[in-house]
């Protein structure tokens, strides 16, 4: 659960994250209707510099997490959810395919 209510917290900017089996990346969080969307502004093989990496509820942080294959074959969105951990830390766990923790870029 949440460390504290999604929509008092300002996640807006740039985040820095390491997916597993590549390198660390750098999002951009937007709030786009009540939701967070998070952007790649660096990409890897599977999803791509400027696709949603995933997004959320802002009130719920439920959301969805984007995957594909390999050259960004067969993206697809799977159930998720967003974890706020502190002001400078917070986490997307897509479901049964793992987690990636990110911290402000500064």
């Amino acid at each position: 659960m949440p460390a504290a209510p999604f929509a008092a917290n300002r996640l807006e900017g740039e985040w820095i994250g390491n997916y597993h089996g590549h390198f660390e990346e750098v999002i951009r969080i937007d709030s786009i209707q009540g939701r967070w969307v998070a952007t790649k502004v660096t990409g890897d093989d599977n999803v791509p510099a400027g696709e949603v990496t995933w997004r959320a509820d802002a009130t719920t942080g439920k959301g969805e997490g984007q995957i594909a294959g390999e050259g960004f074959t067969q993206p697809r969105f799977v159930p998720g959810h967003l974890e706020i951990l502190s002001p400078d830390r917070i986490a997307f766990h897509w479901r049964e395919v793992g987690r990636v923790e990110y911290r402000r870029d500064d």
